[in-house]
């Protein structure tokens, strides 16, 4: 397995977590759920509750088929823990949750938590990440997983959508278009030229961006690859959703600098 990331090992422990770690990774996953994903501050509270409370831990760490494991990072004389990994143990190794510390990333936290999973078990493995943080899925790729399709999970009351990532081919791949894209697109009667060579990636198919004119320097829309709409909504916050198909591009909080 290849590092995307160089990494400093000399001051990283990874370790099975125990009872002592289980305040640690709630305050972890909340702090992750803040700080890169599409949530409301109810539907993280609700995961918390569900997945991350004193005792659904315990039970994960003291259930046989599942691996909880943590990344302990020395700093100075103090060391503490700034990632975990949780995974559900079967036929294959289902990743169920990944998070490091925001204020820790890009010290290979999450690679390291990886790299320890592919030598600890030849099982297959699989990945299950929030479509709130689909953008979180591209460095699993890193890792040899692939878009394999789309899930949901319930916590509490609530259906969350999920990006499933397995190991070899997947059954889909969002970065190809499902429709040709055309070198223009007729809006309200004009025709808007399309920038074919620009991609912007959505849940089920990438945007190519619209111009006003032929010498597209003046942004005018965005063409859905996934059904053929220009019926696409933008905001501030980058996120972009067909109101068509329903392709959901969110906004870019996930980048290099988890790993």
């Amino acid at each position: 397995m290849t590092y995307p990331l160089p990494l400093n090992k000399s001051n990283m422990e990874i370790r099975p977590a125990d009872s002592e770690d289980r305040q640690r990774v709630e305050t972890l996953a909340r702090d992750s759920f803040r700080t890169s994903y599409a949530l409301s501050p109810q539907q993280i509270d609700t995961i918390i509750e569900n997945e991350f409370d004193d005792e659904t831990l315990a039970d994960r760490l003291e259930d046989p088929d599942a691996t909880v494991l943590v990344a302990e990072h020395a700093a100075g004389d103090t060391e503490e823990v700034q990632g975990f990994v949780d995974v559900a143990i079967g036929t294959e190794r289902t990743i169920r949750w990944l998070h490091v510390d925001p204020e820790a990333r890009g010290e290979g936290i999450a690679t390291a938590l990886l790299d320890r999973l592919g030598k600890d078990d030849e099982k297959p493995l699989v990945a299950r990440v929030l479509e709130d943080a689909v953008e979180g899925g591209e460095f699993l790729e890193d890792f040899g997983l692939e878009s394999d399709g789309n899930d949901q999970m319930s916590f509490g009351n609530e259906e969350f959508a999920v990006a499933v990532f397995t190991e070899g081919d997947g059954t889909e791949d969002a970065n190809e278009p499902s429709v040709p894209v055309p070198p223009s697109v007729t809006v309200d009667g004009t025709d808007r030229p399309v920038e074919q060579d620009e991609t912007i990636p959505g849940r089920d198919a990438p945007f190519f961006p619209t111009y006003a004119g032929e010498d597209h320097t003046d942004p005018y829309g965005y063409f859905c690859s996934n059904c053929g709409s220009t019926d696409v909504a933008a905001d501030g916050l980058d996120r972009i959703e067909c109101g068509e198909c329903g392709n959901l591009h969110r906004a870019d909080e996930w980048d290099d600098s988890y790993l």
